[in-house]
């Protein structure tokens, strides 16, 4: 059974109210509180969401009320409201991306191991089922050696969605939304591999305001020989999400892999044929919170640790600096 945390949400953001705050509830954990500086809006998102409290800073929760805090506001603040929840000894989900610096991920992972708090980063893609299948196929050696991953996150952004993501503030663009989930995913399934080469190309296709990229291609090199590519696009209705990994024995394809839902199929091809593959499809905002707050009670670890979301954050980064020069 799940222990029961109790948690404050930081920011009243539609992810936090459409899957985060779900999650927490069919898990088990109470939600103590909402800080938001938001006023009106967040008064009515507490009684939404049924947070009894809602206050406009941690400084004024007393350290022993909280065991936990979702960091889910804007992402130049998730820093410093990481920093005083560990100071106050909290344990730390945050949203991706991690940061909107190297700097301040690389402060994130300092403060909580200071503090010695589990700090887990939202990247809820890795404990999908599929994912974790798709990783257990390649360990046990299914396509043999990797060659290249391809991963398309291609997609129309929904409407209601085109505020700040399309905007010029710090944030805004396809890279910052979608490139760390592309991130995790890749590390989830080729394991830890230096990253030796990137190349990326960021593009506007539509037509909203604003001047950031909303579409984007990268090629990344790891270990000097294993080709991963990314197409991340806000621009495109039809497109279909997924994974492709390619060794030289095999290929899976894991169609609609980057979706939160549990939707995805996968197949691997190998000289025997195609078999379709079949695993254990749950909820993943769930998943991520009984991993993480297992590995807050010491039973287990986190999927994305602060280590783990670190290397994501490196990885983006480092496609946002390729398509920037």
């Amino acid at each position: 059974m799940t222990e029961r945390l109790r948690w404050a949400i930081v920011g009243a953001s539609w992810i936090a109210g459409d899957r985060v705050i779900p999650a927490l509830k069919a898990t088990g954990q109470e939600v103590v509180a909402l800080v938001t500086s938001s006023g009106e809006h967040g008064a009515a998102y507490a009684a939404e969401h049924d947070i009894a409290e809602v206050f406009t800073t941690l400084d004024v929760i007393d350290a022993d009320r909280i065991d936990a805090v979702y960091i889910g506001n804007l992402n130049e603040q998730h820093r410093p409201f990481a920093e005083k929840a560990a100071a106050k000894g909290w344990h730390v989900l945050v949203e991706k991306p991690m940061a909107d610096s190297l700097e301040d991920a690389e402060a994130i992972v300092m403060a909580c191991s200071a503090a010695g708090v589990t700090l887990a980063v939202n990247h809820h893609l890795v404990a999908s089922g599929a994912v974790q299948k798709v990783r257990e196929l390649i360990d046990g050696g299914a396509v043999g050696e990797l060659r290249a991953v391809r991963v398309s996150h291609a997609k129309l952004l929904p409407e209601f969605l085109r505020t700040w993501r399309i905007g010029d503030d710090a944030g805004a663009g396809v890279i910052p939304d979608l490139t760390p989930h592309d991130a995790s995913v890749v590390n989830a399934l080729i394991g830890w591999r230096q990253l030796t080469r990137v190349n990326a190309s960021g593009v506007r296709q539509s037509g909203w305001p604003g001047s950031s990229v909303d579409a984007m291609a990268a090629t990344l090199v790891f270990d000097d020989s294993l080709l991963v590519t990314l197409h991340d696009a806000f621009t495109t209705p039809f497109a279909q999400t997924g994974v492709e990994v390619l060794g030289e024995h095999g290929a899976i394809w894991a169609q609609d892999l980057m979706d939160p839902d549990p939707i995805a199929r996968i197949r691997l091809t190998t000289a025997d044929g195609e078999v379709e593959v079949p695993y254990e499809a749950r909820d993943v905002y769930e998943a991520t919170v009984e991993a993480f707050v297992g590995a807050a009670s010491g039973e287990g670890t986190a999927f994305v640790d602060g280590t783990d979301g670190l290397a994501a954050a490196r990885i983006a980064f480092s496609v946002e600096q390729a398509v920037t020069e």
